[in-house]
């Protein structure tokens, strides 16, 4: 507070104060309170945005953090398919054969095997 607002201050208190004194105190205290007001508004602002960019940091490490997982995630699976792909193309054939006489001769005798149960069912 300035010196002649506490002098007026004081008057008041002590009772001493005219109608004019009076008003000059309402006056510098009005004038004061308008000050606290914008630096109250100030301070609220300032807050806001601290508050703002505190919940763009956040929401954007938890951005970060999802996308990571889904990379992650994704490149397990495909992974992991290119991979059971490869053991599939890989396994041998249990029905297959190298000597072309045993594979006529197992076709033959699958035909048979079909032909009769056809047989059977047409009787």
């Amino acid at each position: 507070m300035d010196n002649n607002l506490d002098f007026l201050l004081q008057q008041i208190s002590r009772g001493k104060a005219s109608e004019e004194q009076m008003a000059q105190a309402e006056a510098q205290l009005a004038q004061m309170e308008k000050r606290m007001e914008r630096m109250i508004d100030g301070w609220n602002t300032v807050e806001r945005t601290t508050n703002r960019h505190a919940r763009k940091i956040s929401l954007r490490w938890i951005a970060g953090v999802a996308a990571s997982w889904l990379l992650i995630v994704s490149l397990s699976l495909i992974a992991t398919h290119h991979n059971n792909q490869q053991d599939f193309a890989r396994q041998p054939s249990e029905d297959t054969f190298d000597n072309p006489e045993d594979a006529a001769a197992e076709t033959q005798r699958a035909l048979l095997k079909f032909s009769q149960c056809i047989n059977k069912a047409i009787e």
